[in-house]
């Protein structure tokens, strides 16, 4: 029996090279590749990298698919502490952003959901900084078990907004976000919510995770994820984050955007399978005519499926057997399959719901974007005999005739056995009225907020670029005022322009950029009405529909809201891995030079960025005795190096401690005694207590009148 079909209303996502639903569908028309090369502010894979995979500690790959900032937060999005902030696992601060870029995308204020029905469900597989917390115990503190107990993922979300309805963290492998998003359509079709935030997220901060699976032989050899090709070879790992807002249909608004339709969904696992790691065919058919009936919907109207996409010839082979199996003979145009994965990279636990937005926008866009790296077919796979094709380039959706709506389906599967499959259908496309029948608008009321007067700033630079960039056909202007107006969230910093046309709105957001301090701008000739609302959204923060009763629109997709991070990051904790202590490379004591900068910056509670080191004493920066000792430490734990403290002494600045330190490591390396530059000063430093350098300091610092920071 078909069930109440449910609307996709709004998505905020986080994938490499794409914050936004515009950014991603732009980035996957033009075929584009956004794996690279790991840099070394993530991990050093100089020392990490090994083209073979036998050498223990070494990782085979040196390409994935990251994000920029991860160890970054916007303290005044989240309304907490800072101290708080840092112990949090990003994480969760990536999909808190992204809950609210989608909340934004779906036209809901956030005071609308307040005490509401609305369920928060997240795929999350495993934490790598839980794991980089614990291996520094003076990391841990009350905070660290907010900030990384799993469940907290969804829990943050259904706090900051005051959420009412289930708030659940699924974990199933890879198959994690598209096993949540079909937890929270069976939540909705229940009635125990009345909307929902669905998702998931993975991210890369530690080594583990790739120097494991590479020992498991999954990453691809060749740099790429070439799912379909005969070329296939594994994957090569990515990050991102994404959440969708789901809504019955019945409760769709008629100013709201619809992106797909859900009719159905399933989830089975593999049961006992010849390997626990290996797919089933069988299972993976049986999820596909699950989530179709539950749909009421029959297997062979897909039009296109979205494949997992782990990129193994067999795997590959598996996912396209079953999807034939389950679409059965008799089909007049084939099914088209496609990879987001090949894009993007492989996002683990965030993969379900990376497919899961491409063909949403897919669907909305009445298009396929293409498959990349596929040059050569997979051989194991009977394309025509199983009325299969790959999507190979940028194409309008194909039609089966006879007005039949466009449909899709997206699997999901995981190493431990878990499948999902999502049914989906194209909405409506919503009545057109033609522009010549309605009155022409000669006023335009444009208002937008932030958080701080920076972020306004920023927002109205990004609003008054969407405008130019964006025609009128694709984006209305009452459209764009509406959504503005009365579909986002205001807050407490806020600027209102008025103006007669596109144009002039134009040169009122860019009079703002130039003279931010003047919240209200009018071009000449608006109407008292209109400049009176203006005044009171200013003030107050609102604008009455009466006010503006001639103001109406549908929902579009504004700009993301700039979040005004900064570096939220454990002290003592790095988010790269640092291995000195292995040896000496090219360029590695600049790196070491780095290293040392953001360690100083991390003593002293500042940004890496303002430690102005260059012809300055680390006494000059304002490091006192106790800060010296907190500097030994940390240098301590991460090259191996047992340092008295009044190493600091003899070697002040950093580009000596850093020349020093090197040669320490080099000698070391090469299995030779430490240089010798002045044995009786050596000999009578390292017999000094920590508390005796601390007082021989402090003198030293009388006679060159410095005066001691906090000592």
């Amino acid at each position: 029996m078909p069930r109440e079909t449910i609307a996709v209303v709004g998505m905020g996502l986080r994938f490499p090279r794409a914050d936004c639903p515009r950014a991603l569908w732009k980035f996957l028309c033009e075929g584009l590749d956004a794996t690279g090369d790991i840099p070394t502010a993530r991990w050093n894979m100089e020392l990490l990298h090994e083209s073979v995979t036998g050498r223990p500690g070494g990782i085979s790959l040196q390409r994935a698919g990251l994000l920029e900032d991860v160890e970054s937060a916007d303290p005044h999005a989240f309304r907490l502490s800072k101290r708080e902030l840092r112990q949090m696992d990003p994480q969760h601060r990536v999909l808190f952003e992204c809950a609210w870029h989608a909340l934004e995308d779906a036209g809901i204020p956030f005071d609308a959901l307040r005490g509401s029905r609305t369920g928060v469900f997240v795929g999350l597989h495993s934490s790598d900084f839980q794991r980089m917390l614990t291996r520094e115990r003076a990391s841990l503190d009350g905070y660290s078990l907010l900030g990384t107990t799993p469940s907290f993922a969804a829990n943050r979300i259904s706090h900051a907004f005051d959420l009412r309805g289930p708030s659940t963290c699924t974990s199933v492998g890879c198959a994690s976000s598209l096993t949540a998003l079909h937890e929270a359509c069976r939540s909705l079709l229940l009635g125990e919510v009345d909307c929902a935030l669905a998702g998931g997220v993975e991210l890369m901060l530690a080594e583990d995770g790739s120097l494991m699976l590479s020992h498991a032989g999954v990453l691809s050899a060749r740099g790429e994820c070439r799912t379909l090709d005969a070329k296939a070879d594994g994957y090569v790992r990515g990050e991102g984050a994404g959440m969708v807002v789901l809504k019955p249909l019945s409760r769709v608004e008629a100013t709201d955007r619809v992106y797909a339709l859900i009719r159905g969904s399933a989830v089975n696992h593999n049961g006992r399978n010849e390997w626990i790691m290996a797919p089933s065919v069988e299972a993976q058919t049986e999820v596909i005519r699950q989530a179709c009936s539950w749909g009421g919907v029959e297997a062979a109207s897909l039009d296109y499926v979205e494949l997992h996409g782990s990129a193994f010839l067999k795997g590959d082979a598996a996912e396209a057997l079953a999807i034939g199996t389950a679409l059965g003979d008799g089909r007049s145009v084939p099914c088209r399959l496609g990879a987001v994965s090949n894009n993007l990279g492989y996002l683990g636990a965030a993969a379900g719901i990376a497919q899961f937005i491409k063909v949403c926008l897919s669907l909305y866009h009445r298009a396929l974007p293409p498959t990349i790296h596929v040059e050569v077919p997979n051989p194991h796979i009977a394309f025509e005999a199983l009325g299969l094709r790959i999507q190979s380039e940028l194409e309008p959706w194909p039609d089966r005739g006879t007005g039949a709506t466009p449909r899709a389906g997206v699997i999901s599967t995981s190493l431990g056995g878990a499948n999902a499959f999502v049914v989906l259908d194209a909405a409506p496309e919503p009545a057109c009225v033609e522009q010549s029948s309605l009155p022409a608008q000669t006023s335009h009321l444009l208002v937008l907020s932030a958080l701080t007067p920076e972020a306004l700033r920023r927002q109205v630079q990004r609003v008054r670029e969407f405008l130019v960039e964006t025609p009128e056909t694709t984006a209305r202007l009452e459209d764009v005022c509406f959504s503005a107006m009365f579909k986002r969230q205001h807050h407490r910093h806020r600027v209102a322009v008025a103006a007669g046309s596109r144009e002039g709105v134009g040169r009122m957001l860019k009079a703002f950029i130039d003279s931010p301090d003047q919240p209200l701008w009018v071009e000449e000739g608006q109407p008292i009405c209109v400049v009176e609302a203006a005044r009171t959204y200013v003030a107050d923060g609102w604008v009455s529909r009466e006010s503006v009763s001639g103001f109406e629109g549908r929902c579009v997709s504004l700009p993301v809201y700039p979040f005004q991070r900064q570096r939220l990051w454990p002290e003592g904790l790095s988010p790269r891995v640092e291995r000195f202590q292995e040896g000496p490379s090219d360029l590695s004591e600049a790196r070491l030079l780095e290293f040392l900068q953001g360690e100083v910056a991390a003593v002293l509670g500042v940004e890496p960025s303002e430690v102005e080191a260059r012809g300055r004493t680390l006494f000059e920066l304002g490091m006192n005795s106790v800060g010296l000792v907190m500097l030994k430490e940390r240098i301590t734990q991460v090259l191996g190096l047992e340092l008295p403290t009044t190493f600091f002494f003899e070697h002040p600045r950093l580009e000596s401690l850093a020349a020093r330190l090197w040669g320490l490591l080099d000698s070391r390396a090469r299995g030779a005694p430490a240089p010798d530059a002045d044995a009786a000063l050596v000999e009578k430093i390292a017999g000094l207590s920590d508390a005796q350098a601390r007082e021989l300091i402090a003198r030293k610092f009388a006679e060159l009148g410095i005066e001691e920071v906090g000592g």
